[in-house]
């Protein structure tokens, strides 16, 4: 591989190894690039994630409080759409906990918005009336909005829609599903939270699947925050010995499998770049 020096290849087979680890997750992280940092808090040892700063905060705020009033204006009807549903749940968490954060907000709107579109204008599950289109619209606006006002968002987009994701492998879904907790573990709560709601959506596992069953292929918005925040906790534990010392990072493992926390990162950087089509 050009990308590993000489002095590494000369070190030998372990030395060779745990770089191309690295150079994985440097490949993934480009692969799936988010507007936020992953870094240890020094005060609790625990990764956390960090959004890079909201350039226009005013005109974020504009855009999610029409999302609101439309939002509010489709559940005080008699338009289909359930308080309960993944719609409206992904909904409040763009205008209660990214409201601060561009790049996850564009991810879940620019799922929203085409949820929305299926929902009304292929499985008619949703009735195309003035609310529901409203929406609708008012979501795509949000999302055209993002872009526009947030020029590292707008790139990040680009680079997304270049991808195709693949299936997973049951293998797959049981490694993340066993990584779960471990990922929650080493997390601060808010990380740990993106964790607890992504993961069952990448391996099918909804609370409230659609009628007509879960969708084939996992979600753009889980993908990408899954994959690109396991390969920048890779990177970061290996930058470190604070942080490879930590309680956290040294304590938890998967004991039947046999894996530290950070061979578990590079496991799950693996699944990334499968479903890629990277390897």
């Amino acid at each position: 591989m050009a990308l590993i020096e000489d002095a590494i290849w000369e070190a030998g087979a372990e030395a060779v190894a745990k770089e191309i680890e690295r150079v994985q997750a440097e490949l993934l992280t480009e692969k799936l690039p988010m507007a936020e940092h992953i870094e240890v808090n020094p005060d609790t040892g625990k990764f956390r994630a960090l959004p890079i700063p909201v350039e226009n905060p005013t005109t974020l705020a504009a855009l999610l409080s029409q999302i609101e009033d439309a939002l509010e204006d489709c559940l005080g009807g008699h338009n289909g759409l359930a308080e309960r549903s993944g719609t409206v749940k992904k909904l409040n968490r763009v205008l209660t906990k990214y409201k601060d954060d561009p790049q996850n907000a564009e991810l879940t709107l620019t799922r929203v918005a085409g949820s929305l579109r299926s929902q009304l204008h292929e499985t008619k599950e949703l009735a195309d009336n003035e609310d529901n289109l409203a929406l609708l619209d008012t979501v795509e606006e949000g999302v055209r909005g993002i872009r526009a006002n947030h020029p590292e968002v707008a790139r990040n987009r680009e680079q997304l829609a270049q991808q195709a994701i693949h299936a997973l492998t049951p293998e797959d879904k049981v490694l993340l599903q066993q990584a779960l907790p471990v990922l929650a573990e080493i997390s601060e709560p808010d990380l740990a939270d993106d964790f607890a709601t992504d993961i069952p959506e990448l391996i099918n596992d909804a609370l409230l699947p659609l009628p007509a069953g879960a969708p084939p292929l996992p979600g753009s918005d889980a993908t990408t925050r899954v994959f690109s925040r396991v390969s920048k906790m890779a990177i970061a534990a290996e930058k470190g010995a604070k942080i490879l010392d930590s309680n956290e990072i040294k304590t938890v493992r998967l004991a039947h499998l046999g894996y530290t926390a950070l061979e578990l990162f590079y496991s799950l950087v693996q699944i990334g770049l499968r479903i890629l089509g990277v390897l």
